[in-house]
């Protein structure tokens, strides 16, 4: 393996790792909520924890696409990505208060927004992902 591919393999295994945690954070987080019918303040905490790992996977996807040539989207990798939209959507609502909750939830969808110019992902190319195909993102070839 060539360097830039190790640095590469790297940086999505820090990533999925990152990811997870971030995801059992909130899910554990979430429960406590249910149970103690509190907010607690480290809410924040997740909310942050979240967006790193949603952002670190929309750096990667888009500075693949633009400087690699090319980037390998797998139904994990969506799931994983839809998971966090949603974990840091929710945990945004639940934290913040107000304002700031609209701010919030303005700047995510905003920058939701630049990711898909920079990585668009067309209806048929997620199709095909539930089916279970591999699609590179370089003119939605499979």
């Amino acid at each position: 393996m060539k360097i830039g591919e190790k640095l590469l393999l790297f940086v999505e295994a820090s990533l999925i790792v990152l990811s997870l945690l971030s995801l059992a954070f909130f899910v554990t987080l979430s429960a406590v909520s249910l149970v103690t019918w509190s907010v607690p303040h480290i809410w924040k905490v997740c909310f942050f924890l979240c967006a790193v790992s949603l952002s670190g996977w929309m750096l990667l996807y888009a500075a693949q696409l633009r400087i690699g040539g090319g980037v390998f989207i797998y139904r994990n990798n969506i799931i994983l990505l839809f998971s966090l939209i949603l974990a840091v959507l929710i945990s945004a609502f639940i934290r913040f208060t107000g304002h700031q909750r609209y701010v919030a939830i303005l700047v995510v969808g905003l920058c939701l927004a630049v990711f898909y110019i920079a990585v668009p992902l067309t209806p048929g190319a997620l199709f095909r992902l539930l089916k279970g195909k591999q699609i590179a993102k370089h003119g939605n070839k499979s």
